[in-house]
């Protein structure tokens, strides 16, 4: 059609051309045919070809890109990968700048800060289909002033993993895992005198570099004993919560059960495999360590809830949490919504551990992967299902990067010093308030 249009244009000019031609005396300025620039966008428009969205996720994106385009023929999907947490923070923010925002882009934290600076749009219609089947604490940080701004894709928690032959070794019980922070002190002790060097009672993951995922790990403690360090919506650092003290000594001590070196090791995956290869019997585990441990030759890796203080509750945090965002600058904003909600609906959900080996966000997702799977990994789903208590890490509205540096440098403090913990954490909290 669009054609037939451009080729009875170019005859209507020529037309007019040789009648021009014709009249001499005529002035060029009052004849020259005005709709030409109308009917040149016109036929731009009708031959620019597909919608391209272009999304920026992790490797899973690439899993929903065939699916997606079949369900959306108009549409082909730009995906790339640009790198995770502060770098991908970074990126975002460039492309932002320079007008060149991606359409959709994935990522776990920053959600509110982008949302508080206007760089998000809301996406309560596109999530009130999908909520009452949502994991709730896989999106509550994304709510910003009432509005929710990110769609969760897959997700993950924590559980206490256990070396069977290393608990047994030293003389304990391996059906037995301990449920009190208390029992998990006691055991630890116990498996690192009868280990005499060979072996130890806990790995702890120390706060190296920019890294959080000591902070990640160590935070679920902090949540087991209400001990919140931050205040206003979990937006400003209250490192100095008094309420923090009794659970850093418990970290503290912990650490004294931690193979020699490992706790400052900057290597994630050495601190993780030291349980996988004999030497240590505990250490917090995320979602994906079964088959980690599986691969790394582990015999008899188990997994159950974490212990808890006598006066705490349960609770947990979401890790690994894959949340889509939709920029402000997007040039498809409805086809933005389709993706999100696309990556969300109860039959993606259904491929997620399939395709990726991370959980699904959704209670139906979940509940139907429990028969298909093993003990191990229904530890981590009876915790997305039944824990009342998941949370995220906090969303920091001032320098997140160098807020966190600052929690690395209190953890740090608490690892290696012996200095008193109200005294390390008063310091800590002069040391952030000074981030502008």
């Amino acid at each position: 059609m669009f054609r037939l249009k451009k080729q009875m244009f170019i005859v209507q000019l020529l037309v007019i051309l040789v009648v021009l031609s014709g009249c001499g005396g005529a002035e060029p300025a009052n004849t020259a045919p005005t709709a030409k620039p109308v009917e040149e966008k016109q036929v731009e428009e009708v031959d620019s070809g597909p919608i391209e969205l272009v999304v920026w996720s992790s490797d899973f994106g690439l899993e929903l890109t065939e699916a997606f385009e079949k369900e959306h023929p108009n549409v082909k999907v730009i995906m790339s990968d640009m790198g995770w947490d502060q770098e991908l923070y970074q990126n975002t923010l460039n492309a932002i700048q320079t007008g060149n925002a991606p359409d959709v882009v994935v990522g776990e934290s920053y959600v509110q800060r982008l949302a508080s600076e206007g760089h998000l749009l809301p996406l309560d219609e596109v999530i009130n289909d999908l909520k009452t089947d949502l994991v709730p604490g896989t999106y509550i940080d994304s709510e910003y002033e009432g509005n929710v701004y990110s769609i969760p894709l897959f997700t993950g928690v924590f559980t206490l993993e256990r070396n069977c032959e290393v608990v047994e070794k030293a003389g304990l019980d391996c059906n037995s895992p301990p449920t009190s922070w208390d029992e998990l002190l006691e055991q630890a002790k116990t498996i690192t005198e009868q280990g005499e060097g060979d072996y130890y009672g806990y790995s702890i993951q120390g706060p190296t570099g920019l890294s959080v995922g000591s902070i990640f790990r160590l935070a679920v403690y902090l949540e087991q004993a209400g001990a919140p360090i931050c205040k206003n919506s979990c937006t400003e650092p209250y490192f100095n919560n008094p309420d923090t003290i009794a659970v850093l000594e418990f970290i503290r001590e912990l650490n004294r059960f931690t193979p020699p070196g490992l706790t400052l090791n900057p290597d994630e995956g050495q601190v993780y495999t030291a349980l996988f290869e004999g030497k240590s019997a505990y250490q917090i585990a995320g979602s994906w360590h079964p088959n980690w441990a599986k691969d790394a030759g582990c015999k008899d890796c188990r997994y159950s809830p974490l212990p808890f203080p006598d006066e705490g509750e349960a609770a947990n945090k979401v890790v690994g949490n894959a949340v889509y965002m939709v920029l402000a600058q997007s040039k498809h904003p409805e086809m933005a919504y389709e993706w999100v909600k696309f990556a969300a609906s109860p039959e993606r959900q259904e491929t997620v551990f399939a395709k990726s080996g991370r959980l699904p966000v959704s209670r139906s997702a979940l509940t139907k992967l429990k028969p298909e799977v093993d003990e191990a990994v229904n530890t981590f789903i009876d915790e997305l299902l039944n824990n009342p208590n998941l949370a995220g890490l906090p969303q920091w509205r001032i320098d997140p990067q160098r807020t966190w540096g600052v929690y690395n440098e209190l953890l740090m403090d608490v690892l290696t010093t012996e200095k008193p913990i109200g005294e390390i954490i008063e310091e800590a909290q002069l040391n952030v308030e000074k981030i502008k």
